[in-house]
């Protein structure tokens, strides 16, 4: 009669192999994915400017829901609404509306005698729930669409981008279209989270156990009615999946491909993205003229959105001069740099 093999070496091997399933289930296990980099189809703006308020208007008409104030909209530099030497093209953050650090913009576009386009990030500045109906590739239509007016408007554009809407920037400069913007200006720009456990969400099964863990809704404390207004304070768990698709792609990509003068203001403060993958970004990108610069005079709560009415209104003077100037120092022969023309007849 054959001896009996010990128990341990009959169930081991099964062990074993069941260690091995469960993690090839987990690590084949569905993903946060970005998905294809062609934007979601959307109209063409009319080219020529003057038509551009109606335009807007009735796509964002369309909208159910939309908020006036922030809506997708022109600051013009003239009332002529003729197009400019330099236009500027802001995008804002994630959750946020054009509202979020108004009216640095403005003041940095009427120091340039500028026009001023305001994008509006699709689901934002309306009823929480659409903002859980969004993809990656109706937010890349956003950016797109927001630099083909930027291009009708002025002939350089600078893309200002916030937060999330600085990723959207990032994204737009390695494109082929990108290669109209002559320069980027960051604030706060989205790299990543500052809680590192929010990356999570992009690992296999990441969705599923962000929802089980954060229920269906993502709610933000707001410490005034101003942001409660402007802000989507309470918004679908799964909203934040595309965002964080987004941020993985962009910071996974050859930054060393964007040329153009580039200027990054950050805290190392901040508690809402990683300062630490600012840097580290900042450092990958290939622009000869690039600026990195901590602010210290912001007294935004978080140290997040650094200027602006809302959040932190005696930053707001001092970093539009900053950028500004800035810009006004770029190389007078730069391609780049257009901001010593004469104005368009």
């Amino acid at each position: 009669m054959p001896a009996k093999l010990p128990l341990r070496n009959v169930w081991l091997p099964r062990i074993a192999l069941g260690l091995a399933a469960m993690a090839a289930t987990i690590a084949l296990g569905p993903r946060n994915r970005f998905g294809t980099h062609k934007p979601a189809p959307r109209a063409a703006p009319p080219e020529h400017p003057g038509e551009l308020d109606d335009w807007l208007a009735t796509q964002e008409s369309a909208i159910p829901g939309v908020r006036p104030d922030a809506a997708k909209g022109i600051v013009w530099a003239t009332a002529e609404k003729k197009p400019t030497p330099v236009s500027i093209v802001y995008l804002h953050g994630f959750s946020a509306t054009r509202q979020e650090m108004a009216p640095m913009p403005d003041r940095i576009a009427d120091a340039l005698g500028a026009n001023l386009y305001y994008a509006r990030l699709s689901g934002h500045g309306v009823p929480r729930d659409a903002m859980g109906q969004v993809t990656v590739q109706e937010w890349l239509a956003d950016a797109t669409e927001a630099l083909t007016i930027g291009r009708i408007l002025g002939e350089k554009v600078v893309v200002i981008g916030c937060s999330t809407g600085a990723t959207l920037a990032t994204w737009l400069g390695l494109q082929e279209a990108g290669k109209a913007i002559a320069a980027l200006v960051f604030i706060s720009p989205n790299f990543g989270p500052f809680d590192s456990k929010a990356e999570v969400v992009n690992w296999p099964w990441g969705r599923q156990l962000v929802r089980s863990v954060q229920g269906s809704y993502r709610k933000k404390p707001s410490a005034t009615q101003a942001e409660r207004d402007h802000w989507t304070t309470c918004y679908p768990t799964k909203a934040i999946f595309p965002m964080m698709a987004l941020v993985k792609e962009v910071r996974n990509a050859d930054l060393g491909q964007l040329k153009m003068p580039t200027l990054m203001l950050y805290s190392e403060g901040d508690q809402i993205i990683s300062p630490k993958r600012v840097r580290e970004s900042f450092a990958r990108f290939g622009s000869p003229t690039k600026t990195l610069e901590s602010v210290r005079y912001s007294t935004s709560a978080n140290q997040h959105v650094l200027a602006g009415a809302i959040k932190s209104p005696e930053a707001t003077e001092p970093m539009a001069k900053f950028i500004t100037d800035w810009l006004q120092a770029l190389p007078a022969k730069s391609f780049f740099s257009p901001f010593n023309q004469e104005p368009l007849s």
